[in-house]
């Protein structure tokens, strides 16, 4: 993972989620959003995440069910999932659709093939949808 500008997360998603790491990914996210003051983008590079699609399902049910029961939407301005295979893409809209009935804010997900249409639908989001400038620190 790294941040990119004061609201930008990059994140690369190799291999399957363990349970344990869905809690530590839960933690990082919640924190950088108490830390920033504020939702925050989401950019997840899926490559070859979750493993082979042979081998059972995309997401293990243990870790699928703590995301849907621990993500808050309000975390986020926009989440942008890239690259991976169809099946896993299907396996997160699911989610995706799972988490619009959890919070009281609805959540802006878009599923993109590659890094450069994930950087232009950033860019363009962030420009339709701009902040206000922060202002002073109390």
């Amino acid at each position: 993972m790294s941040l990119e500008s004061s609201d930008v997360l990059w994140a690369t998603i190799r291999g399957t989620f363990s349970e344990e790491e869905v809690h530590q990914l839960m933690g990082v996210l919640q924190e950088l959003h108490a830390q920033l003051g504020g939702p925050f983008y989401l950019v997840v590079d899926l490559g070859s995440s979750m493993g082979p699609m042979t081998d059972g399902t995309a997401l293990p049910l243990a870790p699928r069910k703590y995301l849907a029961e621990h993500v808050r939407p309000e975390w986020f301005r926009a989440v942008v999932f890239f690259g991976g295979k169809r099946s896993q893409r299907e396996v997160l809209r699911a989610l995706v659709v799972a988490l619009q009935f959890t919070g009281r804010t609805r959540l802006n997900a878009c599923f993109l093939e590659t890094r450069k249409e994930a950087r232009e639908w950033l860019d363009a989001h962030r420009e339709r949808h701009a902040l206000p400038p922060a202002g002073p620190l109390p």
